[in-house]
């Protein structure tokens, strides 16, 4: 087994990477920040991800959340907002560099967390708010009540949306779920992590209480696992010989651009499906 500290040796992987250190956001009252960072996606046969994961785990030990779980694998779902005219989708599918979207995120199973996130890309990297949301706060985004015309930068993660459900229309677009086995830098979880999401699976147009509603769901990438390099300042060495070992090509991999193209036609436009989720 390899020491797993000291491992932020920089590799110049291609034009994409950065050694530029990034200032990590402060705490505030907006929400919990998670570190800007970088993200690398790759597609990867889902006959390599054991392979991969073995090279993952002797330089990073396994995520606290997969560990004890059946195929070291814990299940993420996420609603996210759009709207009708899919101003998020269109965003990425154009290469947008400074773009956000909105999903509400919880894990597992019923009666687990429930999260509101806003994930942000400003040029090359990320960077993610997130606010626990109470039974409260989701009858009010279900009823689209008490919707703010505040400026949207002053506001926290969760006036945000209520923001953009007033300004956009925004409204739930689509339920992805994947099952992610996950592993870590010891002790700097937000430094370095390294995720294979397997299984997605999606459905349109989903209500709030759908969140953990596996029926209807299709599966979207069959034999297919989408592995995430996330990191900050630089890309440690180790990670860049995985990328060469295992010949991987990096790409866009936007799960939930993946669930709106495959389920609505490459070329989404307004929906009939809309008209059944709110009528306002």
């Amino acid at each position: 087994m390899r020491s797993k500290s000291n491992l932020l040796t920089p590799l110049c992987l291609g034009r994409h990477t950065s050694s530029v250190p990034f200032q990590q956001p402060e705490a505030s009252a907006l929400g919990y920040p998670v570190s800007g960072r970088h993200e690398f996606k790759y597609l990867v046969r889902r006959e390599q991800t054991h392979a991969i994961a073995r090279f993952a785990a002797s330089y990073l030990e396994m995520d606290k959340y997969s560990q004890g779980l059946p195929r070291n694998r814990y299940t993420v779902r996420s609603i996210y907002y759009d709207s009708p005219g899919f101003r998020c989708y269109y965003e990425k599918a154009n290469g947008d560099q400074n773009r956000r979207k909105f999903r509400i995120r919880s894990y597992n199973r019923a009666n687990s967390t429930v999260f509101l996130e806003c994930k942000q890309r400003r040029g090359s990297t990320y960077t993610k708010l997130k606010a626990q949301l109470d039974r409260e706060k989701l009858d009010v985004l279900e009823a689209r009540e008490d919707l703010t015309d505040n400026e949207f930068e002053s506001c926290g993660v969760y006036e945000q949306l209520l923001l953009a459900m007033d300004r956009w229309d925004y409204q739930p677009s689509s339920l992805v779920v994947y099952d992610r086995e996950a592993y870590v830098l010891p002790g700097q979880e937000d430094t370095i992590r390294v995720t294979l999401d397997n299984n997605l699976r999606a459905r349109v147009f989903p209500e709030l209480d759908e969140l953990y509603d596996e029926s209807g769901l299709d599966d979207l990438l069959y034999d297919w696992t989408i592995l995430e390099i996330k990191f900050t300042n630089i890309l440690p060495r180790f990670l860049g010989r995985m990328v060469s070992q295992y010949s991987l090509e990096r790409q866009a991999c936007s799960k939930y651009a993946a669930s709106i193209a495959q389920l609505l036609s490459d070329n989404p436009t307004k929906k009939a499906g809309w008209s059944h989720v709110y009528v306002r």
